[in-house]
């Protein structure tokens, strides 16, 4: 009799311990990805994980690949990658007008006066660029 209720109770739990475990596409980094680099899609492979990392939402590899995200830390190789771990910068793109022309760059403004414009590009660098078409 006890032998019984054994084998019920243990044919019962045996769908719910295989099926139990949610196996999850987690994205792992292919090799150390540094601070505010660019994260491309070929630096990241899929790995089907029963245990979960210590992320709640992980990187969406689609959004990965439609958008420019970059490393809010240090990733090292191996590791999971986190959407908490990543971020998609603003667009800095200027525009400003001489006469005709319409030119479009990445920066911020310094200093706009009557001659010239100077502009702040992504990697610090400044230029200077005068209105009237000269260097």
């Amino acid at each position: 009799m006890f032998r019984n209720i054994l084998y019920k109770l243990l044919l019962f739990c045996i769908p719910f311990a295989l099926f139990g475990n949610e196996i999850n596409i987690v994205p792992i980094a292919n090799k150390n990805i540094n601070y505010k680099s660019k994260i491309y899609s070929h630096d990241v492979r899929l790995i089907q994980e029963n245990q979960k990392f210590k992320c709640k939402k992980y990187l969406n590899v689609i959004d990965l690949k439609k958008n420019k995200y970059y490393a809010l830390h240090y990733i090292a190789k191996d590791r999971a990658i986190c959407a908490e771990d990543v971020f998609i910068p603003k667009s800095n793109t200027i525009r400003f007008k001489f006469g005709n022309l319409e030119i479009e760059r990445e920066g911020t403004i310094v200093k706009e006066t009557d001659e010239y414009i100077k502009i702040k590009s992504l990697d610090g660098t400044i230029d200077k660029i005068y209105k009237d078409g000269r260097n």
